[in-house]
Formats: structure tokens, sequence, C-alpha cells
């Protein structure tokens, strides 16, 4: 897998997006997916981390976003990463995978930042550019892994996720805008 500093560089250089509606999915990102590996293990192990990421950033974010739309975005990561979570365990089980309990190093690093925020637009802030990173870091694996996996179990549960990686990414998208 490639390095973490490169993956983290380009994560910040897809920051400036078109502007998006709520019709229209978040895109894959082209850099990313070129720093990407197409390792099994690598996709299990950064999906499983993107999963604890969101999870505990969106429970972040239900108590200390000032935004209402925020706090109901953090309520929506917990629910829809934690039943994403349950998923990618149970594929993961079926192919003698195991999952990470901890997130690695970029994902703590995002987290650890919002952590030390203070309640309020500092949070908010960065909590809305933390989930279009996030989301365009997860949108480019499962798309990536979608079309390239040798495992045709792999392959369609990443089919099967993205659209919702997708939306998810759109919204924080939205929630972006004009801030």
């Amino acid at each position: 897998m490639k390095t973490l500093k490169t993956l983290a560089a380009a994560s910040l250089m897809c920051l400036p997006y078109a502007a998006a509606t709520a019709a229209e999915p978040m895109k894959p990102s082209g850099v990313m997916e070129a720093m990407m590996s197409n390792d099994q293990k690598d996709f299990f192990e950064t999906a499983a981390s993107a999963n604890l990421f969101e999870i505990e950033a969106g429970k972040l974010a239900q108590t200390k976003a000032t935004d209402p739309a925020l706090q109901t975005f953090g309520a929506q990561m917990v629910k829809d990463h934690t039943e994403a979570s349950a998923k990618l365990a149970a594929l993961a089980s079926t192919k003698s995978v195991p999952l990470p309990t901890a997130m690695l190093k970029r994902h703590q690093s995002m987290y650890d930042a919002l952590a030390k925020d203070k309640a309020g637009k500092d949070f908010d802030e960065d909590f809305r550019n933390k989930m279009v990173m996030s989301h365009k870091e997860a949108v480019s694996l499962f798309d990536q892994t979608a079309q390239k996996a040798k495992d045709p179990e792999v392959k369609a549960f990443a089919a099967m996720m993205l659209p919702k990686l997708q939306m998810h990414g759109s919204a924080a998208m939205e929630l972006n805008e004009g801030h």
C-alpha cells in the first residue's frame, strides 16, 4: 500500500470540488485510485478503518457540532457505518481476513484533530472538511474494488456498498458548500 503521507496529500488535493447536487453521486478520485493498492487485505483494512472513523467522528458531531444539520449527519454516519461494519465483518469472516480493531494512522489523525477541536464553529468546519475527504477516499476505494477485485464476492460487496457511500459523499459536499 502506498505511503500514508502521499494518500493524505492527495486527499487534500481533492477538496476543491465542483458543486454537487443531491442527485449527483460523489465521483471517485482518479488520483486516489491510482495510488491505491488492489490487494484484498488492504481493501478490508482500509474499509474497516474508514468505518471506525466515520462512526467515531459521527459520535463527536452529535455532541460538538453547533449546526443541527451536522448533528443529524453525524447520527446518520453512526447508523450507516455501523451497519456497513457488520456487513464488512461478515464478508471478511468468510474470507478468513482479520479486520483491524483500531483506525489506521491517517484515520486516527483525522479523528484526533476532531476530538481536539472545541465545540462550535471550528469543529463544524473541520467536521465538514473531514467528511468530504474521508468519503472521497471511501468512494475511490470501493469504486476501484468494484471494478478490479479478483474475488467476485468482494467485487459484488464493493459495488453494493458504493451507492450509499456516494450518497454520503454528496451530502457531505452539500454540507460543506457556502461555509
